[in-house]
């Protein structure tokens, strides 16, 4: 059991990752609220949805050595949702392109990085060009909708769906990004097997919440391995986990004293 001072420190954690105090002290006192995330009264369009994504990002799950989003890089997030992770990575410093396939879920995105540099696109991620492709919705929660027809952690079928219009790997990265950020509920698995070395190598950092109702890790882990890149298991659990990736430094940038490892 956490003692009142650890869960102090835990929201103060949370705080300076950009989840405001007076909204994590609201919810504690049982206070039917939105969180304020980055600054942002975040808008959603279900009741968990925000407070899902908020704490999730300021629990730390995205802040790993050599994969944080820093001053001047370019970040792709794609399966953005409403934007708690481009809200903190722009925070950071970042231009951010983010990319989310659900209409819905797309205008609370719209809203909540209004006026921040992060530029958005109403898409979902595919192995292989199309213009369109059905996105399976979730009756749990807007973070469940998905392109496998199955509901992510239960495999029970869905049948609610919506067309909405699709891009590749290939159409993210472009001429290049310092990170790729992939949560796209099972679709993660075609779209990065069916990307060729070149376009993989082009993001220079990955991050990847795989969803084993689409394939095991191993598959991304060799593939990315193939392709040259550095990788490695960040988290694991029985249906979820993500894996981080990058491009090994160059010889003459290693050393020691390196933050990125």
């Amino acid at each position: 059991m956490r003692t009142p001072v650890s869960k102090l420190t835990r929201a103060l954690a949370m705080s300076r990752e950009g989840l405001s105090f007076s909204s994590q002290l609201a919810r504690r006192l049982g206070r039917d609220v939105r969180p304020r995330f980055c600054g942002v009264l975040l808008a959603a369009p279900d009741a968990t949805t925000a407070w899902t994504v908020a704490l999730q990002i300021a629990s730390g799950d995205y802040r790993w050595p050599g994969l944080t989003p820093e001053p001047g890089w370019r970040v792709v997030d794609v399966g953005a949702n409403i934007g708690a992770f481009s809200l903190w990575a722009e925070r950071l410093g970042a231009e951010v392109v983010a990319y989310e396939p659900e209409p819905k879920t797309y205008e609370s995105l719209v809203a909540n990085v209004a006026g921040r540099r992060v530029s958005t696109r109403q898409a979902a991620l595919v192995g292989e060009a199309a213009p369109a492709v059905r996105l399976y919705l979730s009756g749990v929660r807007s973070t469940r909708h998905t392109l496998l027809a199955k509901e992510i952690e239960s495999g029970a079928p869905l049948r609610d769906f919506v067309d909405v219009p699709t891009v590749t790997v290939a159409d993210v990265v472009g001429d290049g990004c310092d990170l790729l950020k992939l949560d796209c509920e099972g679709a993660e698995f075609e779209a990065l097997l069916r990307s060729d070395d070149e376009t993989l190598r082009r993001a220079r950092r990955l991050v990847v919440e795989y969803h084993r109702i689409g394939g095991e890790p191993e598959e991304l882990v060799d593939r990315l391995e193939a392709a040259g890149l550095e990788v490695s298991v960040l988290w694991t659990s029985e249906a979820v986990g993500a894996i981080g990736a990058r491009l090994p430094l160059p010889e003459g940038q290693r050393s020691p004293r390196s933050t990125e490892s």
